[in-house]
């Protein structure tokens, strides 16, 4: 005879639930362990893992000691391969789990198989334990094929360990239903195999993206005029798909209040796509500081928005600082462009203008040095506090020994 609760829920779900319920019957839910069962779980993660309290008893939630024979094999393994002490307290911190793994069926062949495709010691420990995954998902069924599918399409096991750098799940997933259909998208738009290495080395979850929704963005890269041919077309793909159309829609609003029409902004996307992944923040910054300060219309921006991508105070104010100096001593002029300042090579700029002018006008190396606070000064007024440039430079070369 059934308990009452029991004959309630046959009589609610009378055919197909009964089998399930008496599977129930026979398999009741595991109880939590004991008190002395749980301490020493606790004990053991931190003193033989090194977790931290906190991350022990979160652990102990999810794995419960029974013997130290399984847990120290496994330990032993890890150590054996170079993992270091923060790597493993990671590992199982994420995945206590795989203290209850078959050391030698389950842990040692991967462990060996990632070994023998380059990754050793502490890079080998930071791979497993930033996807403790890696250890329990199929090795020859998932991970070696990947492995040499990727090899396949990349042409060298480097490439296919830089991808994996960007992206250990190109390990783990079914490449067949999600990657390669994106990469044959690129090969039938006319993308060069070596821009699609590029894109699978550099930003591999790009490529992990739903195929329809990868179509639709590389045909619509088309339509903006972006040349497949071109390394800004891998980049314009990283970032749209990178970004969801809520973030696009505020980005095309925060330049619009600005001063940019759409079609400027979509002109400044194509030729430097990373414009769109400056904060707002910086953005509404660098647009105040080059048109109220600088005084140069939106449309300047808009035409070189690599502008929007420089630091503001380590580059861009203390370039402009410059060029304000000297512009006020007559060396420089506008009409060859605040964008060059800017734009230049450091080391282009340290030798055309902070050399150069250092020693005749000692406030420009002030005012690259960030100490003179950009507000359209005269030089003139800016003579008090100047060092030796020779002086700046010996200590500017004995840092960088």
């Amino acid at each position: 005879m059934f308990p009452p609760m029991l004959r309630s829920l046959l009589r609610k779900y009378p055919f197909r639930s009964t089998p399930t319920l008496l599977r129930f019957l026979h398999h009741p839910i595991p109880k939590p362990p004991d008190e002395s069962t749980a301490a020493a779980t606790v004990s053991y993660l931190i003193s033989s893992c090194g977790l931290s309290l906190s991350a022990a008893l979160s652990a102990a939630k999810k794995f419960h000691l029974k013997s130290t024979a399984n847990p120290d094999a496994v330990l032993a393994l890890l150590k054996g391969h170079g993992f270091t002490k923060p790597q493993i307290a990671n590992l199982v911190s994420k995945h206590p789990a795989i203290l209850a793994a078959g050391p030698e069926k389950t842990i040692k062949p991967k462990l060996e198989f990632f070994a023998g495709i380059g990754y050793t010691g502490a890079d080998l420990g930071k791979l497993i334990s930033s996807d403790p995954n890696l250890l329990l998902n199929s090795l020859e069924k998932r991970i070696v094929r990947n492995f040499y599918l990727l090899k396949t399409q990349l042409g060298s096991p480097a490439a296919v360990i830089a991808a994996i750098a960007g992206s250990s799940r190109l390990l783990r997933y079914n490449l067949s239903t999600m990657m390669l259909p994106n990469l044959q998208t690129l090969r039938d738009h006319g993308v060069p195999a070596l821009k699609i290495v590029m894109l699978v080395t550099r930003y591999p979850r790009v490529l992990m993206k739903k195929p329809d929704r990868f179509t639709e963005t590389v045909k619509l890269l088309k339509e903006m005029g972006l040349k497949p041919t071109l390394t800004k077309f891998v980049l314009a793909i990283n970032v749209m798909l990178g970004l969801t159309t809520a973030t696009w829609e505020r980005k095309l609003a925060v330049y619009r209040s600005l001063g940019w029409s759409e079609k400027e902004t979509l002109m400044a996307f194509t030729r430097h796509p990373y414009c769109m992944l400056s904060s707002d923040k910086k953005i509404r910054k660098v647009m105040e500081f080059i048109v109220k300060k600088m005084k140069c219309e939106p449309a300047f921006v808009a035409a070189r928005p690599k502008l929007l991508c420089l630091s503001l105070e380590k580059r861009t104010i203390p370039r402009c600082s410059v060029f304000s100096i000297l512009e006020s001593k007559g060396v420089v002029s506008r009409k060859r462009g605040v964008h060059s300042f800017l734009l230049i090579s450091e080391k282009d700029f340290l030798e055309k203008y902070v050399i150069k002018y250092g020693e005749e006008i000692p406030e420009v190396l002030e005012a690259y040095q960030g100490k003179l606070e950009f507000a359209g000064l005269q030089a003139s007024a800016l003579g008090s506090r100047t060092i030796s440039l020779k002086f700046w430079l010996c200590q500017r070369a004995t840092s960088n020994i």
